[in-house]
């Protein structure tokens, strides 16, 4: 590997671990009802998982995390991502909601 092609590559992977960031900002958005999410993330690793989707791998101080998303979610832009997590948000709310009043 040439050094230009190296300089390009870890040009390439910063860009992925920002937008990778800024997606688990908007994750804990959406899903916990925040305003801002103000907490200093840094990316571990970014892998594709064997369903396709992406696996985030980060910590917060202390804390790992893990985050599974669409693919799709590193192009889109954060208002697209943004209407699709709370549409999944509000499916899995419904879903549950479905599942506990089956059990009563």
């Amino acid at each position: 590997m040439e050094l230009h092609e190296f300089q390009e590559y870890c040009r390439l992977r910063n860009i992925l671990e920002q937008r990778c960031e800024e997606l688990c900002h908007l994750y804990v958005q959406i899903y916990f009802d925040l305003e801002r999410d103000d907490r200093e993330i840094h990316v571990n690793s970014v892998e594709t998982g064997k369903s396709g989707r992406i696996l985030i791998q980060y910590s917060t101080g202390q804390e790992e995390e893990m985050l599974y998303l669409p693919p799709e979610y590193l192009w889109r832009t954060n208002e697209e991502v943004r209407v699709l997590m709370e549409l999944d948000r509000d499916k899995k709310d419904r879903e549950l909601r479905d599942r506990r009043a089956a059990r009563t």
